[in-house]
């Protein structure tokens, strides 16, 4: 263990506050740990929090609309998917966001981005 003061710059804690912003991780005894995605990779979090709150409110809203009966919101989003998430809470995407590379050579398109 290092003084923080004896860090790397790459390492030592800035000036912004802030938060990333995690979301689906369990660790259910019969499958194991499955770990979070990572949906904001900075918050800047400031009082009183409306950009935190607004995130919120629209994650529980997806959710109350498409999760069935005692389905965790990280189950959900295996289920539909990221994009559908994404599309519902205004979130842009980012490479954070990937587990792994595609396993697929397609691309699908939604509707209104072909022309």
């Amino acid at each position: 263990m290092h003084c923080i003061n004896m860090m790397p710059k790459a390492l030592r804690s800035g000036k912004e506050k802030g938060a990333t912003i995690m979301l689906g991780g369990k660790a259910p005894i019969v499958t194991g740990a499955l770990m979070s995605w990572v949906i904001v990779p900075f918050m800047k979090l400031e009082k009183p929090y409306d950009n935190l709150e607004a995130l919120i409110r629209k994650l529980w809203e997806w959710w109350d609309d498409h999760g069935k009966n005692r389905e965790r919101i990280g189950e959900l989003v295996d289920r539909l998917g990221m994009r559908s998430m994404l599309e519902s809470t205004g979130l842009p995407p980012v490479p954070q966001m990937v587990k792994a590379p595609r396993s697929n050579p397609y691309v699908f398109w939604s509707p209104e981005d072909v022309k």
